[in-house]
C-alpha cells in the first residue's frame, strides 16, 4: 500500500478539489483531443481552399513547425485545451484549490532551480537511452529545430516555453493530480497515472524520448509533492524546455 500523504516527509501537496477521478480523467481525454481537433479543422480549411496551403511537411509523423499554420494550429490548441481545464477547475468556486494557484508560492528563482536540477537528473538518463537505442539524439526535437529556423521562430519559443509548460502543468499536475491523488490510489499511483496520460501527448517520439517525458513527469510530480505550488512545476517545466530548445537550436545537425 502506498504511503499516505501525511507519512510522505516534507510533503507541502494536499489533494483539494469537489472531482472525482473518472470525471476528470474524461475532462482531461477531452482537453487534450482538442489540440487535434482544431489541427483537423486546420488541414479541412486548407483542403478546402479556404487557407493559403504553405508546404506543410510531417518529420517522423509530427508536423513541422516550419510552416507558420501549423503553429498557429499548434497555439490555437494548448489555448483551447487551456480553457476547458480552467473552466472545469472552477467548478464549485475550488479553482484555486483544485489547481494549486493559492499561497503560498514557491520562490521564482527557487522554481527555476528546480529545473536545473531536473536537467541535471533527467538529462543523463536522456543521453544514455539514445545511445542504447542507437537513435540520433535529436530525432524527436528535428520538427521543433525547422521551426526555430523558420521566420516564424518566436511563435514556436512562445508555444514550447510558454503556453506548453502552463497548459500541461495545470492540466496534469494540476487538475487531473488533484484528483487523482485525493482517490484510494495516493498520490505516487497518482503521480504515475497522470505522467503516463501526459506521456501520451507525445505520440510520435521514439521510446526513448517517451521514457524521457514520462521521467520528467515523474519530475514534475515530485516538485509539486514538495512545494505544493502550481508555479513552481510551470517556472520548471519552462526551464527545461528552454534549455532543450537551445540545445537543440544550437547543436543539432542541419537536415
Amino acid at each position: 500500500m502506498s504511503a499516505t500523504l501525511e507519512e510522505l516527509p516534507r510533503a507541502a501537496y494536499r489533494p483539494e478539489t469537489p472531482w472525482r477521478p473518472w470525471p476528470a480523467v474524461a475532462v482531461v481525454l477531452v482537453a487534450s483531443v482538442a489540440p487535434m481537433l482544431v489541427g483537423l479543422l486546420g488541414l479541412l480549411a486548407e483542403n478546402n481552399g479556404l487557407v493559403g496551403a504553405d508546404g506543410a511537411i510531417q518529420t517522423d509523423r509530427i508536423p513541422s513547425l516550419s510552416s507558420p499554420f501549423v503553429v498557429l494550429q499548434m497555439i490555437a490548441g494548448q489555448l483551447l485545451s487551456l480553457a476547458i481545464i480552467w473552466a472545469a477547475a472552477g467548478w464549485k468556486g475550488a479553482r484555486g484549490e483544485t489547481l494549486r494557484l493559492l499561497p503560498p508560492q514557491t520562490g521564482w528563482i527557487e522554481a527555476a532551480g528546480y529545473g536545473v536540477l531536473l536537467i541535471a537528473l533527467i538529462g543523463p538518463v536522456e543521453l544514455l537511452l539514445y545511445h542504447l537505442a542507437g537513435i540520433e539524439l535529436f530525432t524527436d526535437g528535428r520538427w521543433i529545430l525547422d521551426g526555430l529556423q523558420s521566420p516564424t521562430w518566436w511563435a514556436v519559443i512562445i508555444a514550447a516555453v510558454v503556453l506548453a509548460p502552463l497548459w500541461e502543468e495545470i492540466t496534469f499536475r494540476g487538475f487531473l493530480l488533484s484528483a487523482l491523488a485525493k482517490s484510494r490510489l495516493g498520490y505516487w499511483p497518482a503521480a504515475l497515472v497522470s505522467s503516463g496520460l501526459w506521456t501520451l501527448l507525445h505520440v510520435g517520439y521514439s521510446w526513448p524520448g517517451l521514457v524521457s517525458v514520462f521521467l520528467a513527469g515523474l519530475g514534475m510530480s515530485w516538485i509539486m509533492l514538495r512545494t505544493g505550488s502550481m508555479r513552481a512545476v510551470v517556472v520548471a517545466h519552462a526551464v527545461v524546455n528552454a534549455f532543450s530548445l537551445t540545445v537543440i537550436s544550437l547543436f543539432a545537425p542541419a537536415s
